[in-house]
């Protein structure tokens, strides 16, 4: 079974973007696969795919790269580039909650990761413009990956 993880936080700007892919996803992908939201801590993640065979995840990142820049990991083949590591605005990043699964066997076979640069993380601040155009290319790449087009 596939599952589709939106992680983000919707009260600080673009840190939302991967659960508004998620939204995006919730009616279209698949029979069989799921879409959840992470709102809370990307250590949560653990308890999300458990089960799966599969899952994509996708969040916000701050790595210095142009806001609205996508990126696709393969997270089973190997540590998430360094320049994710620090990117989140909450107490563990998504690389760590991925390492952290590494390492006690849970992280599921199939791994990919989205990230979606952000521009702003403000407190009370939408998606920027940026942001929310690459909302809407990753979840039709998502969906594409679903239905076994990549």
């Amino acid at each position: 079974m596939t599952v589709v993880i939106g992680v983000g936080n919707e009260l600080r700007g673009d840190d939302a973007a991967g659960l508004v892919v998620a939204r995006l996803l919730e009616r279209k992908v698949p029979d069989g696969m799921k879409v959840v939201c992470c709102e809370g801590e990307p250590v949560s993640l653990l308890a999300a795919w458990e089960g799966h065979e599969r899952a994509v995840v996708v969040d916000a990142t701050r790595s210095g790269a142009e806001p609205g820049t996508i990126r696709r990991i393969a997270a089973h083949e190997g540590p998430l580039p360094p320049a994710l590591g620090t990117s989140s605005t909450h107490l563990l990043g998504l690389a760590d909650a991925v390492e952290l699964a590494r390492a006690l066997g849970r992280l599921p076979a199939t791994t990919v990761v989205y990230g979606i640069e952000g521009a702003t993380f403000a407190a009370g601040s939408g998606l920027s413009d940026p942001v929310a155009a690459a909302a809407e290319r990753v979840a039709a790449a998502v969906l594409r990956e679903l239905n076994g087009a990549e």
